[in-house]
């Protein structure tokens, strides 16, 4: 992934597109990595007017151009929007609170197997069993509460992983904020991911207004973070 057009001086060994607005307001966009579901830019906004500045991530989004087109201006496919932020967050935290809860919660299946085997116990007394009767027995118990066990654990690795993620999110996305005059703020946007198409044209908001950025990419390579590419806008 890298600026379609790069007319801006090298930053830290990576392209920049640069464009200039008397608005007074600067505008940064850099690709950061691939993740399996998702592609993520990092934004910067730095405010150098004498207002604040309103930044809502939710409302940005891509639109995937079609560069086959037979027409002179090159065709936008359907917008493919940025995730939300504080939607993730609250998702997450549900789901949080959902997998420790079955991590040490007890079901009322297990709890019925559980009757189950020792009344099965209880009945094998007045049976004669063989030893690989009993040898059977035991061992399918033993497997019934090492299954349950590893349900429990792998709830709890679920849970562990969610927090991690609600953690990162927390720390390093761009939320909805007001800028004040001579303040920025930089954080990470999350879109869903496509390989697809060779060109993104990713808009970003502020104040509602749009400022576009061009970024293309080429299937069968792999990203290497060390290189990420920015676009710049002011």
């Amino acid at each position: 992934m890298a600026p379609a057009q790069v007319n801006g001086p090298g930053r830290n060994g990576h392209p920049t597109s640069l464009s200039y607005h008397p608005d007074s307001v600067e505008v940064q966009v850099g690709f950061v990595r691939y993740e399996p579901t998702e592609l993520v830019f990092e934004v910067e906004i730095g405010n150098d007017s004498s207002r604040p500045v309103l930044v809502s991530p939710e409302t940005f989004f891509y639109a995937p151009v079609d560069t086959a087109s037979a027409t002179t201006t090159a065709a936008l496919q359907p917008r493919v929007a940025a995730v939300d932020p504080e939607l993730h967050l609250k998702q997450l935290a549900v789901r949080l609170k959902q997998e420790a809860a079955k991590a040490e919660k007890v079901s009322w299946f297990e709890i019925l197997t559980t009757v189950s085997n020792v009344a099965e116990d209880i009945s094998s007394i007045k049976k004669k069993e063989t030893d690989e009767q009993v040898a059977e027995r035991e061992e399918r118990h033993q497997s019934t509460e090492a299954y349950f066990d590893e349900q429990r654990e792998q709830h709890a690795q679920q849970a562990d992983n969610l927090y991690s993620q609600h953690q990162t999110i927390q720390e390093v996305a761009l939320r909805k904020t007001n800028i004040k005059p001579g303040e920025y703020v930089r954080g990470y946007v999350y879109f869903p991911r496509t390989d697809m198409a060779r060109r993104l044209r990713v808009v970003v908001f502020f104040n509602e207004r749009p400022v576009t950025f061009d970024f293309t990419q080429q299937s069968g390579l792999q990203y290497n973070s060390s290189t990420a590419a920015t676009a710049t806008a002011r």
